[in-house]
């Protein structure tokens, strides 16, 4: 068991390594897979999560993961991909997502190399220690669990086809 999830990991850092944009075409493509992907896992825990959506003014951010609780309200988690290209109007829609009460999180999600230089960007910045970074390679660990555990359990046919 031990040995498969090895190999498992390994395999998906291969296919992570292969996400790597080399074109502003491929960025885009590989940015709103990441995206979707976000919005999946959020899906999958059970938030009702939308991509590129408006939180605040002037700021719309590529996923967010939102649940109602009871009487106290929305909570919102902001997800904003990098993939390629300026970090700039990642920490803005970041800072700006900030004005809307509800946001309780917000998270970059990236490559190893780029979290190091959206760290150093927002050193000296008010949401420095608000902003949480998520590696890419991990949501695509995490989105494929995911998409492994639904498949087992639909195979038990617990669940009328259907529903």
């Amino acid at each position: 068991m031990q040995g498969e999830i090895k190999e498992s990991a390994a395999i998906l850092k291969e296919k992570a390594k292969e996400l790597l944009p080399t074109s502003t075409k491929e960025a885009t493509f590989v940015h709103n897979d990441i995206r979707d992907k976000v919005a999946e896992i959020g899906r999958c825990l059970g938030f009702r999560a939308e991509v590129e959506k408006r939180v605040a003014d002037g700021a719309v951010v590529d996923a967010v993961w939102e649940v109602t609780i009871g009487n106290m309200g929305r909570v919102i988690y902001v997800f904003e991909v990098q993939t390629a290209g300026s970090i700039d109007s990642l920490i803005l829609n970041l800072m700006k997502s900030k004005n809307n009460k509800a946001v309780q999180g917000i998270v970059a999600v990236t490559d190893q190399k780029q979290i190091e230089r959206i760290k150093r960007e927002i050193a000296t910045l008010p949401i420095k220690d608000e902003v949480r970074f998520w590696d890419y390679e991990e949501v695509l660990r995490i989105h494929e669990s995911l998409q492994f555990v639904n498949e087992s359990i639909n195979n038990l046919g617990l669940v009328p086809k259907g529903l």
